[in-house]
């Protein structure tokens, strides 16, 4: 299971670490953080997903987020609403991961005419134990008037400010800060050597333009700041969202080079007199916008790097999963995904794990196809085409007398598809199929295996008493013979709810009771509902009472289309867990999530809300090593332009799927960077760009250290890589230390015995050039 907070602070307790709050796109996800601790690499923490969605304000958006760490160790937030609120939001959390419910402070409603709150920033004072909340606000006709351009007419800043202890009750607004110029996004640092307090703002002045930053200082709070302020301390270029740092001696600003949809910083190594441009040294997650940045104890980091998502469950994208579990091994076995449609895909393989965390492959368990070659036919309409045979859908893999049982959808060069039936002496295979020599190529005269059912998505049941049943879609189900080979007698069809085109069936029992689970609609709008039955698998179910559709789209989770699945049964937990494909970019794209499920008294299932938490450890963590990666800065040869995905959901209060219901639109971006293969997030990736025909990722240790292991989670792994691995002491001279000269699939490949190195580079010689993770051990 994930470390508390309190069990990883006895690892770290007293160092220090940074940490870095932000928004991005327009905000309306919410809260994001990076972490770094050298204040020139920051990495995303969370798989780059929102801690804290926004729920106040008129627009509901969470820009500008501001953090502050009480002295009993509480974060306090406070962030933009809106564009034209006169409000600004709050919430406060223990660990950044749990939050207060959100509130709305009304700091400029007793000023009808106030145009907005802007980048809100918090600054504990320590000499009167208070809370200082300033923002920028314009009040037409208010202040010294400035020329402006005519899109920002009628915008003319000031920054007011209230101050609080408790974060109940505040005091009255006041003015802030009031110089001869607009000013915006003000932020506080104190020096930890003189002792006095500076203050970094925007220049605001639009006609003729500065948008640039600037400082001042003062040694007591409560007098203010002199409005008289430095040069700038940036160039030619417009900024904005300053964020000061101390990182030892040395003062960084961090902020938003807007206009050129990048961050910069810029860095005083004599307490804020003079500066010195640094952008080209520092990195941060791409698309980061306004935000904090703060100093922590590292155990705090080291906590949210701990509560990691472990949503989605295996590094590659993969659809249809199903898990069994024999002796103390994990099997998931599902559809491998290459984003070329439902027209290809990938090589089969069966993933296995001894914790259900950290997920590996060696070859394919399906042996005599050639997955990536096409085939000329004929249709029925005379009209040449080509087609690739493909494995779709692989259900729960079964085990009777020494033998195991995979039933799995084959779909043909020429479209004819069924579910055929495998065995093997081992769960992870070699199969072979149970009757007959396989299936043919189109357009000769071999005769195919016997399908079991002649469709897809055969979905296999045993029962207590040893009877088998075989579930596929469109509601249809049979009856298993003993040997488990054919089907017995008529097949029926189960009588739902709910109506409409259905796949992805399962049947499963617990305490007596047996669950039809079926998908409806699909894509970004799959949900699943079920029947309940207390006489067979086959007869006597009934809709369950209340909401029978448990499992649905969370889009304020970024989980889109929750689909065909499997529920598996832990015994060692005594846990039910839904394993299913989750939506992607769409098409095929889809990557496998898995959340627990919960029953109420009556053996209902309780409305499955997906997330990115995932599910965990299930068993003792088969890695306990530390990961040098997670401290260390990576760059490629190239990064794939980011890719943005955007879906229309239907929703209804308390009436999900498939009644129709409101429409809304969410769009998601991904993005390929380097820094990627460090998150521990098997939903993010680097990928070089299509045109980089050499492409190579470099880490810098940041210092010598003596490397035993790498393991390397490559994109699409089961078509196979080969790679050459070099190492460096200064950056400059290399030599090879691992390689991987044939093309081989597995995941994760594993570079051993590196020795002393700071600097590796991985060269992708053969394969698909990125990496879900890399992970390096001492």
């Amino acid at each position: 299971m994930a470390l508390t907070l309190w069990s990883v602070m006895t690892i770290s307790a007293g160092e220090t670490a940074y940490l870095f709050s932000y928004f991005i796109n327009d905000s309306k996800d919410g809260l994001h953080l990076a972490y770094s601790y050298d204040g020139l690499n920051w990495t995303p923490l969370n798989g780059g997903r929102s801690f804290l969605t926004p729920a106040v304000g008129k627009d509901k958006l969470m820009r500008d987020p501001s953090i502050c760490q009480a002295p009993d160790g509480t974060f306090h937030m406070v962030w933009t609403s809106s564009w034209t609120d006169r409000i600004i939001g709050y919430a406060s959390s223990r660990d950044l991961i749990h939050w207060s419910e959100q509130q709305a402070i009304p700091v400029m409603m007793h000023e009808p005419k106030a145009h907005n709150c802007w980048a809100p920033e918090l600054f504990y004072d320590e000499a009167s134990e208070t809370y200082y909340i300033f923002w920028a606000t314009t009040i037409p006709g208010r202040h010294k008037e400035v020329p402006t351009s005519e899109s920002e007419k009628g915008l003319n800043h000031r920054m007011y400010y209230v101050t609080t202890k408790d974060f109940r009750t505040f005091s009255k607004t006041k003015m802030f800060f009031n110089p001869d110029f607009s000013v915006i996004d003000a932020a506080i640092v104190k020096d930890p050597k003189e002792g006095d307090l500076i203050m970094v703002v925007k220049n605001e002045n639009s006609n003729p333009p500065e948008k640039n930053l600037r400082v001042t200082r003062t040694k007591d709070l409560a007098k203010g700041f002199p409005t008289k302020v430095s040069v700038p301390i940036t160039g030619k270029y417009w900024a904005e969202g300053p964020a000061p740092l101390f990182v030892g001696d040395a003062l960084y600003v961090y902020f938003d080079k807007y206009r050129d949809h990048r961050y910069g910083a810029v860095r005083s190594l004599d307490h804020g007199e003079t500066w010195e441009d640094v952008s080209d040294q520092v990195s941060f997650p791409r698309g980061i916008r306004h935000g904090t940045a703060f100093a922590v104890d590292a155990s705090v980091v080291e906590a949210l790097v701990a509560n990691r998502a472990y949503n989605p469950l295996i590094p590659d994208n993969l659809a249809d999963p199903s898990v069994s579990k024999f002796g103390d091994t994990y099997y998931l076995y599902g559809t491998t995904d290459l984003d070329y449609g439902l027209g290809r895909a990938g090589t089969p393989v069966v993933w296995k794990s001894k914790d259900f965390v950290n997920w590996s492959f060696e070859g394919s368990h399906i042996r005599g196809f050639d997955w990536a070659k096409g085939y000329e036919y004929v249709n029925d309409k005379g009209e040449k085409k080509k087609g690739y045979f493909r494995y779709w859908a692989p259900g729960k893999v079964i085990e009777q007398d020494g033998r195991y049982y995979l039933y799995v959808t084959f779909v043909k060069p020429d479209e004819k598809m069924g579910t055929y039936v495998l065995v093997a002496d081992r769960p992870d295979g070699p199969f072979r199929f149970a009757e007959g020599k396989g299936l043919s190529v189109p357009g000769t005269a071999e005769a195919d295996s016997p399908a079991i059912v002649p469709d897809i998505d055969g979905e296999p049941f045993v029962d207590e008493d040893g009877k088998g049943y075989i579930f596929w879609r469109r509601r249809f189900a049979a009856r298993l013979s003993d040997d488990k080979l054919h089907i017995e007698g008529e097949p029926v069809s189960i009588k739902t709810a709910r109506q409409g085109y259905s796949e992805g069936p399962l049947m499963f029992k617990r305490k007596g009771i047996y669950y039809y689970v079926y998908t409806l609609s699909g894509h970004q709008n799959y949900a699943n509902a079920y029947m309940m039955s207390r006489e067979s698998p086959l007869i006597g179910f009934v809709k369950p009472e209340g909401n029978d559709i448990f499992l649905f789209s969370a889009p304020e989770n970024q989980v889109w289309g929750p689909g065909h699945g499997n529920v598996f049964y832990d015994e060692g937990t005594d846990a039910y867990i839904f394993v299913y494909l989750e939506y992607g970019d769409g098409g095929t794209t889809r990557q496998v999530y898995a959340n627990r499920m919960e029953f109420d008294e009556d053996g209902t299932i309780r409305t499955l809300v997906p997330d990115a938490r995932g599910v965990g450890c299930l068993a003792a963590p088969q890695e306990t090593r530390k990961n040098l990666a997670l401290q260390s800065h990576f760059y490629a040869s190239s990064e794939k332009a980011p890719r943005t995905s955007t879906v229309s959901i239907e929703t209804q209060p308390n009436q999900p799927l498939p009644d129709k219901g409101s429409v809304k639109n969410y769009t998601r971006t991904h993005t390929y960077q380097a820094a990627h293969v460090a998150d521990e997030s098997n939903g993010t990736r680097w990928l070089a760009a299509d045109t980089d025909s050499s492409p190579f990722i470099t880490v810098d240790l940041k210092e010598v250290r003596t490397v035993s292991e790498c393991h390397f989670f490559f994109t699409r792994p089961t078509e196979g890589h080969a790679w050459r691995l070099e190492k460096s002491a200064d950056g400059k001279n290399w030599q090879t230390c691992a390689e991987q000269g044939k093309v081989q699939a597995r995941s994760p490949h594993i570079a051993g015995a590196i020795g002393e190195a700071r600097y590796l580079r991985l060269h992708i010689r053969r394969g698909d050039a990125g990496l879900w993770e890399w992970k390096i051990y001492e």
